[in-house]
């Protein structure tokens, strides 16, 4: 497989990462190459993040910078992981971050986001019990609940109302709203949006 990266460190662990998934026996072929292309992908799209970044092009940014990066890429990094994040680059006394070590980050959790969609899906497809493609938020409020994520009815509804005006990713399309312009069902696109932007709330 030809990797088109702009930089060849990239090529290097992109292609590190796919010979050990070539190693696993557990999935299908057809499985296995739609993860291989959503690795290429999103090492793409890194690439170009860091780059968007690094406005002085000086190779180097600003470590502290990845929590937020690594979220734009779909990574959750929650109070408590940039907590750890923060602590483990004061004992190894890292301020900045070149495009490798942004890339070895990454690696962290990267297979959270290639499951991303598939593990979304089969949580949105068990709310929608009914198949009307669309889930109701306060299923979706037990849901979080069951999952381990302590939220109170109140937090959880402030948290709708932030989400709708501030995450500009929640598409209105296909939102059902009831009279008072309050959401009652989403989507799967908005709830997966919705939840993401939860867990980096």
């Amino acid at each position: 497989m030809k990797l088109e990266y702009e930089h060849e460190v990239t090529k290097k662990i992109v292609y590190k990462i796919l010979n050990n998934m070539n190693s696993k026996n557990d999935i299908t072929l057809e499985r296995m190459q739609h993860n291989r292309n959503k690795v290429v992908k999103y090492f793409l799209e890194a690439e170009l993040l860091f780059k968007y970044y690094d406005i002085e092009k000086t190779g180097e940014i600003d470590i502290s910078l990845f929590p937020p990066m690594a979220r734009t890429l779909k990574q959750i990094y929650d109070a408590e992981d940039i907590k750890k994040f923060e602590k483990e680059i004061n004992v190894k006394k890292i301020s900045k971050m070149t495009l490798p070590i942004f890339l070895t980050l990454l690696k962290r959790k990267l297979f959270q986001v290639i499951d991303f969609e598939e593990t979304f899906q089969k949580h949105f497809n068990i709310l929608d019990m009914e198949k009307k493609k669309n889930i109701n938020l306060e299923k979706l409020k037990s849901f979080v609940g069951a999952i381990g994520d302590k939220i109170s009815p109140e937090h959880f509804d402030f948290f709708i109302k932030y989400n709708m005006k501030n995450n500009d990713k929640v598409i209105k399309d296909g939102i059902v709203f009831d009279k008072n312009n309050n959401p009652t069902n989403v989507p799967f696109d908005a709830y997966k949006e919705m939840l993401t932007f939860y867990k980096s709330f």
